[in-house]
């Protein structure tokens, strides 16, 4: 049987995983091709859309406030808005430690828990927690690691399917 713990924190793993993965793969870029790594960071596929570096604050910020809503633990600090690459990799590494010490006893049987999701500034929504992670969650924190790789792509970057990917898939035998 398949738990709240699977479905969330595994897959949360997973995606800071993937972001650790493509911001690495935006610094070799960037090195080889010398670009500054700040205008990576502060790439946009829209002038109205977030930059780069907010893909992956907001990856980190959903996954540390999921933690906080399933178990009460207090998140790392982390600070909303586009952010220099080294903050960008200290959010990652302190949200995966985060998560590292999440335990299914104390994520389990809250599915019916009642939790909040941003729907946009100052409005939230009220949903139970199963709900919020099948339909909410997960929706948003693959738009924002798709949108990392998009911007990264837009700008040339040699990344493909599998870097996007890896994380995710497990391979049996």
């Amino acid at each position: 049987m398949t738990t709240l713990y699977d479905l969330t924190i595994p897959f949360l793993t997973n995606a800071l995983k993937a972001e650790q993965h493509i911001l690495a793969q935006a610094e070799a870029f960037a090195a080889e091709k010398s670009i500054p790594i700040t205008e990576l960071l502060e790439a946009r596929l829209a002038p109205d859309m977030w930059p780069l570096s907010q893909q992956i604050v907001i990856t980190a910020l959903h996954s540390a406030m999921t933690v906080v809503k399933l178990t009460g633990v207090a998140p790392p600090q982390i600070n909303f808005g586009p952010a220099p690459l080294e903050d960008c990799k200290k959010y990652l590494a302190e949200t995966l430690e985060l998560l590292a010490s999440v335990t299914p006893e104390s994520v389990n049987g809250k599915e019916a828990q009642v939790v909040g999701a941003m729907m946009g500034p100052g409005a939230e929504a009220q949903m139970k927690a199963l709900d919020y992670v099948e339909g909410y969650l997960k929706p948003n924190v693959f738009f924002h690691i798709t949108t990392l790789y998009d911007i990264l792509r837009s700008k040339g970057a040699p990344l493909g399917k599998k870097d996007f990917l890896s994380t995710f898939v497990r391979i049996q035998g």
